[in-house]
């Protein structure tokens, strides 16, 4: 089974088709009316009865992992599915406007049961990060290098306003007590 995703604008419908390996030229893509038909190089062929019309003549362009085939919508708009019965006309939208929304209910996921905090922080975090945005704002161009440079060589553990100290040696990482820093490569 060869898995296949797509993605569209109001004028183009793009098809990934996932395969390895295959050969420009031995790579075969058809449309007749709404059958698309693409004929990979060892043999396999893949039909979709496309949800609407499109031009004959598909750009396709074949990469080391992957196939796609750009199609050009005989009808501008947005088609719900890839495949549908054909009949179908694409839904018009609006230059520049999103399409409709859907009105079936969208699937739950983990995320949904993540809470955002929206609100500014209260208290002394407020207090904190505002004497350091005022810090900040107020200090010249050598104090505020000095601020960035050792916030960040430091990973956050340390802040100087001391440019002539920071400039000549790298900042280094300082745990709070009780703690360990370790250091993770990307």
């Amino acid at each position: 089974m060869v898995r296949h995703d797509y993605y569209q604008t109001d004028a183009q419908l793009t098809l990934t088709v996932y395969a390895k390996a295959q050969a420009q030229d031995k790579v075969d893509v058809r449309v007749h009316g709404t059958e698309l038909l693409v004929r990979l190089t060892d043999g396999t062929e893949l039909r979709f009865a496309l949800y609407a019309p499109v031009h004959p003549a598909p750009a396709v362009h074949v990469f080391s992992t992957k196939l796609e085939i750009v199609l050009t919508k005989a009808a501008p708009g947005t088609w719900p599915a890839l495949e549908g019965t054909g009949t179908a006309a694409p839904v018009p939208t609006a230059a520049g406007a999103a399409a409709a929304p859907s009105t079936a209910p969208r699937a739950r996921s983990k995320w949904d049961a993540l809470e955002v905090e929206e609100e500014a922080p209260a208290g002394a975090d407020a207090e904190l990060n505002a004497f350091f945005k005022k810090l900040y704002a107020d200090a010249d161009d050598d104090t505020r290098r000095a601020m960035v440079k050792s916030f960040q060589e430091s990973n956050g553990t340390a802040l100087s306003t001391n440019w002539a100290e920071v400039s000549k040696k790298k900042t280094e990482t300082r745990a709070p007590a009780g703690m360990v820093a370790k250091n993770y490569e990307a």
